[in-house]
């Protein structure tokens, strides 16, 4: 009976928190209580150490102005995209150098930040949004193979009726957009290269438009 007591409160825990630690996974309190206790202390410790490293990953892939994914999570993204089932949409901000230049940059900062909130608004939760730098930003639409070209539209006709809104106080913002169906390119490096070209079409047809690079 001590013998199987021993086992169960003193030995067994411990064996299956070794377990636990190889497998960085938190330790069951169970046990004898000291044997408890430092389960407790280690868990803590366990907790602060992924609550940090959450932090730590954040930081690395995500914009500090806007929360939008930066480069390193577009990169990520990109390389680890399925073409037959993405869309690929690039933004870019119209006359943004003269919203810094006539309202100066903490309105351009609050634009950018209100540019991101109205994406995220539009778009569903799977869909990523990213800035690039400056007023440059993408969406990559996932599982969106059988996503009509009309409602691609809609989403960006409604994007920019809700940045034109100046009842936030800020002046009326409005993008000119190139988008991509993945299924219509070879690699992840066409999808970018006929994106941006696609976008800098619809800067050339006057701003405040899209085009779809089939055009």
């Amino acid at each position: 009976f001590i013998l199987g007591l021993i086992s169960h409160l003193g030995i067994k825990p411990v064996l299956t928190a070794v377990e636990k630690i190889k497998s960085d996974d938190p330790i069951p309190e169970s046990g004898a209580s000291e044997f408890v206790y430092l389960a407790k202390a280690y868990n803590k410790m366990y907790q602060k150490f992924k609550n940090s490293l959450e932090k730590l990953n954040f930081k690395a892939s995500h914009d500090v102005l806007t929360g939008a994914y930066n480069r390193v999570g577009y990169d990520f993204m990109l390389s680890n995209v399925d073409l037959k089932t993405t869309c690929l949409m690039m933004l870019d901000v119209d006359n943004f150098k003269s919203i810094n230049d006539t309202y100066g940059h903490e309105v351009g900062d609050k634009a950018l930040i209100k540019i991101v909130k109205v994406l995220k608004g539009v778009f569903r939760d799977d869909d990523c949004i990213c800035r690039l730098g400056g007023d440059e930003f993408v969406v990559f639409m996932v599982h969106s193979a059988g996503m009509q070209r009309s409602l691609i539209e809609s989403k960006i006709k409604q994007i920019n009726r809700e940045l034109e809104n100046t009842d936030d106080g800020l002046p009326p913002i409005s993008i000119s957009v190139g988008i991509v169906n993945g299924k219509d390119v070879t690699d992840t490096d066409t999808l970018f290269e006929k994106t941006d070209e696609a976008m800098y079409e619809s800067k050339k047809k006057g701003k405040h438009t899209y085009t779809f690079y089939q055009e």
